[in-house]
């Protein structure tokens, strides 16, 4: 009896991880030599269980008060960070961010998403967002999905699909400086009409929770109809093609290798 060969397991962070340096990409997820720790990370990640919680505990009934959400993202973000610090005692190997090495921004960053979290609060109170209850009953928020696009299988999270003037909207949650692009939301689009049967939402946006002092910003929609199935598919199948052949080019770029979190690694960065 032959066993039949696994699917290629892709999501679209590995699309644009390869997109980005292919070779950044190897290091990473096939090499999986140690990464840089960054103090932006914990913040994101424990900034969108917070708001997923958020609005779980409001479908429930029982909303989660400021000093609630806020305490939350204080235990998250620990969580996170000591993990990295057990790893990576010595700060001098963190990423720095701006003038504030790994040390100072863990500190700065735990401000700024507490601050991130009372944002959030004050959005929803003012402005909201309608989130869609799928047709199982599921409330759209932190979104599992795994679809398969002609022998590619694709997994990822939707942050939140909401309902503006009666038609779906994908919606992504940023904590950085720079939203993502269409294809993202294209895909996460895609995701919601193959999981459940549904037509795919023509639009997606960003929310932006915006640094420190800065007022959140929610991107005007994008346009998603181009991404078609076929288009999509065309494009997961471009890159599997070029992993499979083993093309990890380098595309080394100041900007990029400066917040790289592999570059250590890297034998064209450190041949520079």
């Amino acid at each position: 009896m032959t066993v039949g060969k696994s699917l290629p397991l892709r999501s679209v962070s590995q699309i644009n991880s390869f997109t980005r340096c292919p070779m950044a990409y190897k290091l990473s997820r096939i090499d999986k030599v140690w990464p840089r720790p960054a103090a932006w990370l914990p913040q994101g990640t424990a900034f969108h269980e917070v708001a997923e919680l958020v609005e779980i505990w409001e479908g429930y009934g029982f909303p989660l008060t400021l000093e609630e959400a806020q305490d939350m993202f204080r235990v998250f973000y620990a969580r996170d960070i000591n993990a990295l610090t057990e790893e990576t005692p010595n700060f001098d190997f963190w990423s720095w961010s701006g003038p504030y090495n790994g040390e100072r921004d863990t500190e700065r960053r735990y401000e700024v998403g507490l601050e991130q979290v009372e944002k959030f609060f004050v959005w929803r109170a003012l402005k909201g967002q309608d989130i869609w209850v799928a047709p199982d009953g599921t409330e759209a928020i932190e979104l599992d999905f795994k679809i398969e696009l002609d022998g590619i299988i694709v997994r990822g999270f939707i942050d939140a699909v909401v309902v503006v003037n009666g038609e779906l909207r994908v919606r992504d949650y940023k904590t950085g400086n720079t939203p993502g692009d269409d294809f993202q939301l294209g895909v996460y689009a895609l995701a919601v009409a193959m999981k459940y049967g549904v037509e795919a939402p023509k639009t997606g946006d960003y929310y932006m929770a915006g640094k420190k002092g800065k007022k959140v910003v929610v991107t005007h929609p994008f346009d998603l109809t181009e991404w078609t199935r076929e288009k999509i598919t065309a494009k997961f199948h471009e890159v599997e093609l070029l992993i499979q052949a083993g093309d990890f080019e380098a595309l080394p770029e100041a900007d990029k290798c400066k917040f790289c979190d592999v570059s250590f690694s890297c034998p064209v960065f450190n041949a520079q």
